[in-house]
């Protein structure tokens, strides 16, 4: 080229790049302007949230739940950033006239490196994007089968792109090696481009060119660079409107992510004199809402480990983060043009019955690798539902009454509240107060009278082991779980701010509980009310008194075959796993192919417990089956909602009377039993 010509080249370059740059920036305006909600802090302890950025960026460890996918775009992304070096080099060259890496790494190892480099990250993403592309097309898993035409197109598109973009480099890189080599008097390329060069051989030897002819090579060459730099401005220009900006975006999302555990929502500020609560409109989501909605490719692995989506139900949790992006676009478009009348985002956009299909389990938040946050937007459109509209389902508005009326989701007298403590030798704060632990019964170790027995098992572990404890009694009222996650924020506050009152006269500091619910609400979301203390799950101070030696480990010799069900409150909210199993004899354990972080829910979080399954079939009955193809006769379970779903799923696979589902207390009470 001229000297001209470079000038020429660079104002496009500068152009290309240029606009890419101001789309972004538009793009991350619209974020914030449209999502006006009230965000909680999220660039506090920047150096942990940049080491956890990079890692994730980088490594992409969940990538790998699925390996043949893990590999192909850990292929792809390292590949990418190796070739990158080359795209610099061509732009670079295109802006300077004469302008090579050799003027800077010289002709020796490290230039010799270099081009193996290259040669190597075009040929490692030339494999994988041909695999993508050839996956999508004839063997996608359903996840991808599923996507919208629009979604596949865009897919195909940009790895078209990316499968062009190395492809010319290829070429270019094997052009330029075989031009040395016919200059090299020795025969022999000092280029290394050992797969570009094997390209070439390929060519000669069906005919389509020939190794000795230098013009040819020259015109392969120039022809493959203009064709690499056409390919790149346009993957550059269309990248701001395509789903894959996801290579942006990824980053500060990442970065941004919220460092709590996935079970705690975020605090509702009420403000009694505002018009609506909750979120009924595009503005009312938070900027880093949207940014997880720009950052969605919409892979589908939340899709996969759904369990509402396995289930035949409407909610599919990659399509709620697609609803998000909708929302935002339309209110833009609504801002931009005062003649549009935004769409109405629940009815419209998103439908009632996916918000409340979702079960809270946090498999979706678990299983994304871009580590998007489905469950508080779900969360944040039920607390407009529930308290701005007053609309809920039935059976779940019959709750609230008695929770509201009674403390209580049963409706019970809360007065009751003790009576499965008479005859025990319990005592209640009220009587003494100057114990190890409060122990925090919930209100199904209260009033359900399966799950009695389960509070009793406990106490009696406590008991032996020599641990003071009491009850609060008739003063302890519902957690508040089940009142947020139906999007009824302000019983829940109510509730919440009445037991921490009640906790905070009795000076509460240690508190051990059986329900995985309460466990999270009091360990995660009390503190944000002004109350914080030492919360403990029952079946890990169990396991700490077996570990002292306090009670004996679990005798395996009445044990029978036991599969444990994680609960996902306990497990992948609050990652304890282990504690659980350690309260069943290990000779006797089976695990079910879904388990730990991998565990598929009960069917009874995120208020789901009060409501019925009217759609597909039933969450519990999924999850029951797959606890008996195990061939366990006990199933284990460490979670009131759990055992009353498990229950039921088992008696409606008519094994009711062969199958008996346990709490872990009432295994190692049975085995204290069995001891004496």
């Amino acid at each position: 080229m001229e000297t001209w010509g470079h000038i020429l080249f660079g104002v496009i370059t500068f152009g290309v790049f240029g606009f890419f740059a101001f789309n972004l920036h538009q793009i991350w305006l619209r974020m914030h302007r449209i999502g006006r909600g009230h965000e909680e802090i999220r660039n506090d302890d920047s150096p942990n949230r940049l080491t956890f950025a990079f890692f994730n960026g980088f490594i992409q460890p969940r990538m790998f739940d699925d390996m043949v996918a893990g590999a192909m775009h850990f292929g792809i992304f390292w590949g990418f950033i190796i070739v990158n070096l080359g795209t610099l080099e061509a732009l670079l060259s295109g802006m300077i006239p004469h302008f090579s890496f050799h003027q800077i790494l010289g002709h020796g190892t490290m230039m010799k490196a270099y081009i193996s480099s290259q040669d190597l990250g075009n040929f490692m993403v030339f494999l994988a994007v041909s695999f993508a592309i050839a996956r999508r097309l004839f063997f996608a898993p359903p996840r991808l089968a599923s996507l919208s035409n629009a979604a596949k197109k865009d897919a195909l598109v940009v790895l078209g792109m990316i499968w062009a973009l190395v492809g010319t480099s290829l070429l270019h890189i094997g052009a330029n090696a075989q031009m040395h080599l016919l200059f090299t008097s020795s025969g022999i390329s000092t280029h290394n481009a050992v797969f570009s060069t094997s390209l070439f051989y390929l060519m000669d030897k069906v005919g389509l060119m020939s190794l000795h002819d230098f013009n040819q090579l020259k015109t392969i060459s120039s022809i493959s660079w203009w064709s690499h730099i056409a390919v790149l401005f346009s993957f550059v220009t269309f990248l701001p409107y395509s789903k894959h900006q996801h290579l942006i975006w990824v980053w500060p999302n990442m970065f941004f992510k919220s460092q709590k555990s996935t079970g705690k929502l975020r605090k509702m500020e009420i403000d009694e004199n505002a018009e609506a609560f909750g979120v009924g409109d595009a503005k009312g989501f938070t900027w880093k809402q949207y940014l997880d909605a720009m950052a969605c490719v919409e892979c589908g692995r939340c899709t996969d480990v759904c369990p509402a989506q396995a289930t035949e139900k409407a909610l599919d949790p990659r399509k709620m983060i697609h609803h998000l992006k909708d929302a935002m676009f339309d209110a833009d478009q609504a801002d931009q043009n005062p003649d549009q009348t935004p769409k109405q985002l629940i009815g419209e956009i998103v439908s009632r019955d996916e918000l409340w299909a979702c079960t809270t389990c946090g498999a979706c938040m678990d299983a994304c690798p871009l580590h998007i946050e489905h469950i508080p937007a779900i969360v944040d459109m039920r607390r407009y539902m529930s308290m701005t509209e007053g609309e809920m389902p039935e059976q779940l508005q019959s709750t609230m009454e008695s929770l509201e009326q009674y403390s209580n989701p049963w409706g019970f007298n809360n007065e009751s509240r003790a009576e499965w403590a008479k005859g025990l030798g319990v005592t209640t704060m009220a009587e003494k107060s100057d114990v190890d632990y409060l122990f925090w019964v919930g209100c199904a170790g209260s009033f359900d009278e399966r799950y009695k027995s389960v509070s009793i098992a406990f106490t009696k572990i406590m008991q032996r082991a020599g641990v003071s404890f009491s009850i609060l009694g008739a003063e302890e009222t519902c957690n508040g779980d089940s009142a947020r996650r139906a999007g009824n924020e302000y019983l829940a506050m109510m509730q919440i701010e009445q037991n921490i009152e009640t906790m905070k006269g009795y000076g509460v500091s240690k508190i051990v509980t059986g329900c995985p619910h309460c466990f999270n609400t009091i360990q995660n979301e009390y503190p944000d009310y002004g109350f914080k203390a030492e919360v403990l799950h029952h079946s890990k101070l169990i396991a700490e008194l077996m570990g002292t030696g306090k009670i004996p480990l679990p005798s395996s010799q009445t044990a029978v075959p036991t599969t444990y069900h994680d609960s996902c409150y306990l497990g992948r909210h609050n990652d304890i796993y282990e504690e659980p199993r350690k309260l069943i004899p290990i000779e006797q354990q089976i695990e079910m192919p879904r388990n730990r972080d991998k565990g598929f829910c009960c069917g009874a979080g995120g208020a789901r417990m009060w409501m019925e399954e009217t759609e597909g079939t039933r969450i519990n009955v999924n999850r029951s089956a797959e606890a008996l193809s195990t061939g366990a006769k006990v199933i284990a379970t460490a979670c009131p909602f759990c055992m009353t779903m498990m229950k039921d799923g088992v008696e409606a696979h008519g094994q009711g009377e062969q199958v008996a589902v346990r709490d872990v207390a009432e295994i190692v009470a049975h085995s204290l039993n069995q001891a004496e």
